[in-house]
């Protein structure tokens, strides 16, 4: 029985070497195969290699740091966040009474990129609705199929004894695998890859602990008794280290020290390293910057690589961890109006510039209210009026009458806000004319004037929108005005900026056929 089931894994009596040996069998099991530069490598010793450490705590580590948010779907086809439910307890409080959603998203990660598969037992209330995840080993752990194509979970527990739970008790992430149901033993698979790494992480730790020199052999004229060459052999091998680095020894009778082998230098052991963090950066999909390899990293690029590494490398996570808790902690009925979404908008956040534009953008183009990005940076709300949005009116279906300009005596509350923003920006393009253009060229009065009518335009465009006037017409008024009262012949205060706004609003929403200076 042993021998079939020796033959069964691969483990045949081969002539040529002693693998016939059942302990060497049981050892292979429980600490991994070796891989051709002669190391053991497991999920264990592989944590020990450095990049492949990085790797998965990094994917583990920023996966587990971001919140799963709880949608309810609403009629009008929107979204907004639920936490009357058990799961938004699971994920954002306690998923068991001994572990904290961190700790359990990491690890259960982590034995995806090590196992290529990740459990976690889903305890119900007798309603059938989810109280506690409990993590399952990976290596105790196995998804098989019944007769009847049922698929199922065979657990053992560290005393030997096997229980069976549905599909539908256990939460399974899984990587990528040949029939769908499990996916690959990462380590398994990369062995020889690992193993060199590791292995050339053992050379150079041996070539500094032998007194950081190649090898070599001590040559003798004459012949040593056996007694003589163990003596000699102790009292040169006493001295190794770097702490013996250099020392001296004094070598009698015509005896030589002869080096051997290749120099760390000329083998280049440091590009073979960076070889190495290649080979996990492949594996992982994971920029190697991440892993500490900058080589190609620059101050341009590294923001890019940084959105490269969430789009490409982590989305693919995302995806993952939500379809199955969006399959298995909510049942039919809920599944049409619950589901679970990784908020991961912090992670793609540009520099400030960028997401000043971004925010403009959206501004002007009526996608975001002022709420909005308050609370895209962190920021409270500043009550209903900011949750008004602008009305784009040059997207208007073509034909359509545009909305009447409100009249009065004055202006109403939304057209006197317009007067106090299109002042404040006044103040702005006076303060430098009168601060930087005094007796300067045309040339620096152009530049200034285009200057001034860009950050002019947002706020006119805000007024004409509440308006409902044509951006185009706003473009064509706001440059009118700008040729005519940015000029050095015409001196301006920082007293006048109300009245140039007032001006500016008359101007662009219609209300004044010319200008007054």
């Amino acid at each position: 029985m042993m021998q079939w089931l020796l033959r069964h894994f691969g483990y045949d009596k081969r002539q040529s070497s002693g693998t016939y040996q059942p302990a060497q069998w049981f050892v292979d099991v429980i600490t991994g195969g070796k891989s051709a530069a002669g190391l053991r490598v497991s999920q264990h010793t592989a944590m020990t290699f450095t990049p492949f450490w990085a790797a998965v705590r990094i994917i583990s580590g920023t996966l587990a740091s971001l919140p799963m948010i709880l949608y309810r779907r609403n009629e009008s086809g929107g979204r907004q966040r639920y936490q009357d439910h058990p799961v938004y307890d699971l994920l954002h409080n306690r998923p068991n009474p001994y572990m904290d959603p961190v700790t359990f998203i990491e690890t259960r990660q982590a034995h995806v990129l090590t196992y290529g598969n990740g459990y976690a037992e889903i305890q119900r209330d007798g309603a059938g609705r989810p109280i506690a995840l409990w993590p399952l080993l990976p290596d105790r752990t196995e998804r098989k199929m019944s007769d009847d194509g049922t698929p199922y979970y065979e657990v053992w527990d560290a005393k030997a004894r096997q229980s069976i739970l549905r599909d539908d008790q256990v939460l399974h992430i899984k990587g990528l695998g040949f029939d769908g149901y499990t996916g690959y033993d990462v380590v398994r698979y990369h062995r020889e890859a690992l193993g060199y790494g590791m292995g050339v992480k053992q050379y150079a730790s041996t070539f500094f602990a032998n007194d950081a020199s190649p090898g070599g052999v001590l040559t003798y004229p004459g012949a040593l008794s056996q007694t003589a060459k163990e003596g000699l052999r102790k009292s040169w091998e006493g001295d190794r280290g770097l702490s013996d680095t250099h020392r001296m020894r004094v070598l009698e009778e015509g005896m030589k020290w002869e080096p051997m082998g290749v120099e760390p230098q000329k083998a280049q052991a440091l590009e073979t390293q960076k070889f190495t963090i290649s080979d996990v950066s492949r594996i992982f999909n994971i920029p190697p910057h991440k892993l500490g390899d900058l080589e190609r990293a620059t101050y341009s690029n590294i923001e890019e690589q940084n959105i490269d590494f969430v789009t490409m490398t982590m989305y693919y996570w995302f995806r993952k961890w939500e379809q199955e808790i969006n399959a298995k902690l909510f049942n039919d009925s809920e599944r049409k109006s619950l589901f679970v979404e990784i908020l991961v908008d912090g992670l793609l956040r540009g520099n400030v510039e960028s997401r000043a534009k971004s925010y403009a953008n959206g501004r002007q183009w009526g996608y975001y209210s002022i709420n909005d990005i308050r609370r895209f940076e962190n920021l409270n709300p500043i009550g209903p009026a900011g949750d008004v949005y602008l009305d784009p009116m040059n997207m208007r279906p073509a034909g359509s009458p545009a909305e009447q300009p409100q009249t009065g005596e004055g202006p109403d509350d939304s057209g006197r806000a317009f007067v106090m923003l299109l002042a404040n920006t006044w103040r702005r393009v006076i303060r430098k004319q009168n601060r930087e253009l005094a007796g300067k060229t045309n040339g620096a009065w152009d530049k200034h004037r285009d200057w001034s009518r860009r950050i002019l335009r947002d706020g006119a465009m805000a007024a004409a929108a509440a308006q409902g006037v044509d951006a185009q017409r706003v473009e064509a008024a706001l440059a009118e005005m700008v040729a005519t009262m940015v000029r050095e012949t015409v001196p301006l205060t920082e007293k006048d900026a109300e009245t140039m706004a007032q001006m500016t609003l008359a101007r662009v929403t219609g209300e004044s056929d010319g200008l007054q200076a």
